[in-house]
């Protein structure tokens, strides 16, 4: 399993989430990878090398062996939190360089095909506004870029767990995220 963490902070709410992941997944002796993007400095600004739809193709050594990791897991998993109704830069810039063309997807024709099916994302998300003011005046799109423009087009099932009114990491809250954590790893199986 291949676990892409996508916040500055381990102390929070997102954090919270990926501590009680690998704790799950050490229960079940499930093995898995945790690619934090801040920590590994991760340079989300997409080159003009890289730019395929000017046709040019050239990807890092670093996004390649991502790729690869990707190649070799069934399962991903993605924590991040929602800023201003989307994910966080660093997050874009990952899915820009990494999901890319003849990795990710082709076309077939003038229709495109994912080429990462058979793959499964359990898509966690955490977010100040709650849950109802989120789907209702911003439809989710938050979750909706991540599990269904991105990991949707590439061929892989995603569904998401978010964390709505995440401002102040409560018991309630707490017990709420560890929940969810337990759906999230018998969706995986």
């Amino acid at each position: 399993m291949l676990i892409i963490y996508a916040n500055p902070h381990k102390s929070g709410f997102s954090g919270f989430i990926l501590e009680n992941l690998q704790k799950k997944l050490n229960q079940k002796k499930i093995s898995y990878e945790v690619l934090d993007l801040y920590e590994m400095n991760y340079q989300p600004a997409l080159i003009k090398e890289e730019h395929y739809t000017s046709g040019n193709y050239k990807i890092s050594d670093q996004n390649k062996e991502i790729q690869e990791k990707i190649t070799n897991s069934n399962n991903l998993v993605f924590i991040y939190p929602i800023w201003w109704q989307n994910m966080p830069a660093i997050l874009k810039g990952f899915v820009d360089r990494i999901f890319t063309p003849r990795f990710a997807f082709k076309y077939v024709g003038k229709f495109p095909m994912g080429l990462l099916k058979g793959k499964k994302a359990a898509v966690f998300t955490t977010a100040g506004s709650p849950r109802l003011i989120a789907n209702l005046l911003f439809g989710d799109r938050g979750i909706k870029v991540m599990t269904k423009d991105t990991l949707g087009f590439c061929g892989i099932k995603a569904k998401s767990f978010p964390v709505g009114s995440a401002r102040e990491l409560d018991e309630k809250q707490k017990e709420k995220m560890k929940k969810l954590v337990k759906k999230a790893v018998n969706y995986l199986k």
